[in-house]
């Protein structure tokens, strides 16, 4: 499970000490807990894997829309069998995961009507690359490098988690306002659920995947 800030960064923040190991337990939870709500809410996972042999059909268009992103290198590429090197990665296609050959990777494909629209292609497409980020925890995780986890979204991550675990300790997790005359307090209808805030999906929106028409 991806884990998109670092635990010793959330005792920092909440001046505990790194020696302090009695709320580890439940932090690391809040951070896989709030890290798995924000891949949720771009539509992708973010830790840098292997995939092999991944299979797509064959298409009239020059991108290859890879499954997992971002695209960091290509290992090899195949159709029907035969090996293909003519293709180029380009880091504006390879954020979202989208491999370029000049030529097209349409070549077998199913077609209809009196102007050969193409309908879809033959599934013989092979690809096997490496694609996300290194995590804060990685070894080889530099902060601000290309191929490691972007900061704004270590750092949103970080916030929730601090911010959730400081709303329990004060038992105020879901509220929305409070006045000290007469002690009004106000939780809002999902005050036990947990959820990415506004701001949060605010900074993250430049990061959501909507997908290829």
């Amino acid at each position: 499970m991806s884990m998109l800030c670092k635990l010793s960064d959330v005792k920092t923040m909440l001046n505990i000490s790194l020696d302090d190991t009695t709320k580890d337990e439940k932090l690391n939870l809040l951070i896989k807990q709030y890290s798995s709500l924000i891949e949720g809410f771009i539509g992708y996972k973010l830790a840098r894997a292997d995939y092999t042999e991944e299979v797509h059909s064959e298409n009239n268009r020059q991108l290859l829309q890879l499954n997992h992103f971002p695209l960091q290198s290509v290992s090899s590429v195949s159709v029907g069998g035969e090996d293909l090197t003519d293709w180029k990665i380009f880091p504006e296609y390879a954020r979202w995961g989208r491999l370029y050959r000049g030529l097209g990777w349409g070549q077998k494909a199913f077609v209809r009507g009196f102007t050969k629209d193409i309908v879809s292609g033959v599934w013989d497409i092979k690809v096997s690359y490496t694609a996300g980020y290194y995590l804060p925890n990685d070894n080889a995780y530099v902060e601000g490098a290309e191929d490691s986890l972007p900061y704004d979204i270590s750092t949103c991550c970080l916030n929730l988690v601090v911010e959730k675990y400081n709303l329990d300790a004060m038992g105020a997790t879901g509220l929305k306002a409070h006045s000290e005359g007469h002690i009004s307090e106000t939780y809002s209808d999902n005050a036990n659920n947990v959820g990415l805030s506004e701001s949060a999906k605010l900074l993250l929106k430049k990061y959501v995947y909507y997908g290829v028409a």
